[in-house]
């Protein structure tokens, strides 16, 4: 009898941890498909605004300029130019404007499967005037007025101004806009779980 009953309890004990093992086969299983799914890049606004971000200055268009500026100056008498005070020269410089958009003023906004980006207005981030490239020719010497090392620090950056209002003038901004929202659509583009099953709007 005993060793019946032995049998039977060994049985009961080897199929009681036959059955913990499937269970805990079971779980292992279920929990690697679930992390599978898990794995998979989440597509969500946040997600994807803190990867904008991360660009911070999106410089999306450069202009190079060369350019000529005459400097004129006379000492004044009640707003009168006195005769024999005139000092001049000119002044070729070269430099580069860069445009394009904070990206820390986005917004990424999801409806269904359209991506809305929204950026702030374009802007000139950074207008550098190559120092090395500055020259002066056709000075003139005026004992009465010299021209001094301010003269050519100010006059060169009112050149930087005049030559930056010169290409916001003649469409800088508004093609700077146009590859702004190129560029963004393109780097989307890039993220596989986006490309096929996502559009995608951008606009300021």
């Amino acid at each position: 009898m005993k060793l019946g009953e032995n049998i039977r309890n060994t049985k009961k004990t080897i199929t009681s941890i036959l059955f913990l093992m499937l269970i805990i086969a079971l779980i292992f299983f279920a929990g690697m498909k679930f992390a599978d799914r898990n794995s998979e890049p989440e597509i969500s606004s946040t997600a994807l605004a803190q990867q904008l971000q991360e660009v911070n200055e999106l410089a999306v268009l450069d202009y190079n300029y060369t350019k000529v500026g005459k400097f004129e100056n006379s000492l004044k008498l009640n707003g009168w130019s006195i005769p024999l005070t005139k000092k001049s020269f000119l002044l070729t410089y070269a430099g580069r404007i860069q445009a394009g958009v904070d990206m820390s003023a986005m917004e990424v906004n999801m409806k269904g499967k359209k991506i809305l980006v929204s950026l702030p207005e374009v802007r000139i981030l950074n207008n550098v005037l190559d120092e090395k490239s500055i020259e002066v020719y056709d000075e003139t010497k005026n004992i009465f007025n010299p021209i001094s090392i301010n003269d050519y620090k100010t006059f060169a950056a009112k050149q930087k101004e005049r030559v930056e209002d010169e290409a916001i003038e003649n469409g800088l901004l508004s093609e700077a806009a146009t590859k702004a929202q190129s560029t963004i659509r393109k780097f989307l583009q890039m993220i596989p779980e986006i490309k096929d099953d996502y559009t995608i709007e951008v606009t300021f």
